[in-house]
């Protein structure tokens, strides 16, 4: 029967752990690194390597810090706010940890999902507006196509009055004639000149620009 470990392996893996961590890192100062708190954990910050007293802060999961010196099992470390102190480097790692890394993304795509929403109702808006542009182009289109057929229709009155004038002037003084033409034409001058007054205030809202 074998003799059984007088401890865990947890605590042997532990222990190797930060041997390899004593004489790998000697008590000197190095160039600083960025490193991070490791996941799921809230890290102490105290003011000396013995981490005796009350610790200055609490770090979180996640903050990013720069190590500016290491003494066996602690690290003299600077936070991005610029306070400094002495944590565990035990608890430090060199990439984010994977729930601050989903937490950026997730962050992320709500930015990218808030962007989305606000250039789908500028669509929305932009095609309102361009269907009531089209509306009003097809109301002017109509509006133009009926006075063409009204003007087209005084012209054929026109010739028509002309015509009975010319005949009836074969049978009546010329002097007559001249008369009733010039009568005609004022006439027709004046129920023209009505006609395109009234149309054009119609389409300038009342007002004459002519």
């Amino acid at each position: 029967m074998t003799k059984e470990l007088l401890y865990p392996r947890p605590v042997l893996m532990v222990a190797l752990l930060t041997g390899l961590a004593i004489l790998g890192w000697p008590a000197t100062s190095l160039r600083a690194e960025t490193m991070f708190v490791t996941d799921m954990l809230q890290l102490e910050l105290y003011a000396t390597a013995e981490m005796a007293g009350a610790p200055l802060s609490r770090l979180k999961s996640g903050d990013r810090l720069e190590i500016l010196e290491r003494s066996g099992r602690t690290a003299r470390v600077q936070l991005a706010s610029g306070e400094s102190g002495w944590v565990k480097s035990l608890y430090l790692q060199t990439e984010e940890p994977a729930r601050t890394r989903v937490n950026q993304l997730e962050s992320a795509n709500m930015n990218l999902e808030q962007t989305v929403t606000r250039l789908r109702a500028q669509l929305g808006d932009q095609k309102d507006r361009v269907a009531e542009l089209e509306t009003i182009r097809d109301d002017e289109d109509t509006q133009a196509a009926a006075e063409a057929e009204e003007l087209e229709h005084l012209r054929i009155e026109n010739a028509d009055m002309e015509d009975g004038l010319a005949a009836y002037s074969s049978s009546v003084p010329l002097v007559w004639v001249g008369a009733f033409l010039v009568l005609v034409l004022a006439g027709g001058f004046a129920a023209g000149w009505y006609w395109f007054d009234t149309r054009s205030r119609a389409r300038h809202g009342g007002y004459r620009i002519h």
